[in-house]
């Protein structure tokens, strides 16, 4: 049991010293992830992360510990462990700025029925005219919401950023 306590860390630290910057990650952030995966390819990993121990960072949670087992999807192969050394790009994220877009996201579709809904009580717009109107302005917010939070990675370790595990 000591020697699990030793091997993990409580915090993932991205310094960059020549920007004066110190990015914190810990145990239940979002996190965006550009890494070496097989046979040096580049992957990319966005999840919560589960565990940071000193050579390694484990995203969702190991589909060995679930109560009962499903097929493998796309909802089950989230669970992803990246070596330390080979991440190549990283971006966290907040919890304000994901609860955010998710809101605004919600909202979005909510918005959209209630004006697909008082289009089509409108009788100077047609139906098809109103499904389209509905749908484009669904699909201007949505592409609206993915420019204001983007999923993709901001900073590079090429760049001059380090990590460092804290314990």
């Amino acid at each position: 049991m000591l020697a699990l306590q030793s091997s993990q860390a409580q915090n993932l630290l991205f310094v960059n010293k020549a920007q004066n910057k110190t990015i914190t990650v810990k145990v239940g952030a979002k996190l965006f992830l550009g890494y070496r995966g097989y046979n040096g390819n580049a992957e990319f990993a966005s999840n919560t992360v589960y565990e940071i121990t000193d050579s390694t960072i484990t995203f969702g949670i190991n589909p060995d510990f679930m109560p009962f087992k499903r097929k493998p999807s796309n909802a089950t192969n989230q669970y992803k462990l990246v070596r330390l050394k080979d991440i190549t790009h990283f971006r966290k994220r907040s919890l304000g700025g994901q609860l955010t877009r998710d809101l605004l996201r919600t909202g979005t579709a909510i918005g959209s029925v209630f004006l697909l809904s008082d289009l089509y009580r409108n009788s100077n717009v047609s139906r098809s005219n109103a499904f389209f109107i509905s749908l484009g302005v669904g699909i201007a917010s949505n592409w609206g919401i993915k420019l204001m939070y983007p999923e993709n990675a901001k900073h590079a370790i090429a760049d001059g950023w380090q990590i460092v595990v804290q314990y």
